[in-house]
């Protein structure tokens, strides 16, 4: 069964508008979301602590990493986000870890992680996720990425967009839209053809969108608004992470990228939800406070 973007958008299965009416006629975010990922140790530490201090500062949203609950079942979950006001309305595609995975240093849980998580693992991965994203009542499914051994070259990028393709398939069966999540390496050209592009034009918009990170398409040398504008409709969710001037990470509102024009585009174009993230960052929940502090007075 297929259930196109649009269709989707019209019977609101795939959320609320994600801005409010300021009376001045500018608009702001009304629902700001994290990528939880940004406070992973703290998670690791304490999950439903971390939770509360999420929901405390002002989120309203959240998404879990591709390690998905950290051995928590759904249900579980989904009580502790209620109980936080929290909802989580995009999930994750994330591999089935062996029993006692989370319990290894954090390096090998990643190796674990990524060996778990190649194309041969997607279509096993997506169902496992599909159960989680039901109790959750997620309508969006995004895969983290595909691993830059993975585009090494044209036929490899096929392949995946294939695969991409036979995964829409599967979540278009319970009414949930499939995505992919962006690093830079897809924008790195193979003869002649960025893989990114290759990717968003060689797939059916009612079965794939994509989940669009703001830093890794400026790290890589693209450009949001090229991007929004050439496949409007295509970006479900976007990640907002910011960039500094010698091209490291930022907090959202303290590097170079514009979001207020960003975000515009983002929602013009059919954007529904936005997530902060920053990699590694060296004091994770000031670093989401402060993005959050910035977007929260933000207008566009």
């Amino acid at each position: 069964m297929h259930f196109a973007s649009g269709t989707l958008l019209a019977t609101g299965l795939l959320g609320r508008t994600a801005i409010a009416d300021e009376p001045n006629g500018e608009n702001r975010l009304e629902r700001i979301g994290v990528q939880l990922s940004t406070v992973m140790p703290l998670l690791l530490a304490d999950f439903e602590a971390t939770l509360a201090r999420v929901a405390e500062i002002g989120y309203r949203e959240v998404e879990f990493s591709a390690l998905g609950f950290l051995g928590r079942r759904p249900a579980r979950v989904q009580t502790l986000l209620q109980d936080n006001g929290l909802t989580a309305p995009a999930g994750r595609v994330s591999p089935r870890l062996p029993e006692g995975t989370l319990r290894l240093p954090r390096n090998e849980i990643m190796n674990v992680f990524l060996e778990r998580s190649g194309p041969e693992h997607l279509l096993d991965n997506v169902r496992y996720s599909i159960e989680g994203a039901q109790v959750l009542g997620q309508k969006f499914l995004n895969l983290p990425a595909l691993m830059p051994r993975h585009f090494q070259n044209l036929d490899q990028v096929k392949r995946n967009v294939e695969l991409l393709s036979e995964a829409g398939e599967l979540c278009a069966e319970q009414e949930i839209l499939f995505g992919y999540h962006n690093h830079g390496w897809e924008l790195t050209p193979l003869e002649g053809v960025i893989p990114y592009d290759l990717m968003i034009e060689e797939t059916d918009a009612e079965l794939v969108s994509f989940q669009l990170d703001t830093y890794w398409i400026v790290k890589a040398g693209g450009n949001l608004a090229d991007y929004l504008t050439r496949y409007p409709g295509r970006f479900s969710s976007c990640h907002l992470k910011d960039i500094d001037a010698e091209g490291d990470f930022a907090d959202v509102g303290h590097g170079e990228i514009d979001f207020p024009a960003f975000t515009r585009a983002a929602i013009a174009q059919g954007a529904k939800h936005f997530f902060v993230e920053r990699d590694g960052p060296p004091d994770p929940m000031n670093s989401i406070r402060r993005s959050y502090e910035y977007l929260s007075q933000m207008t566009f």
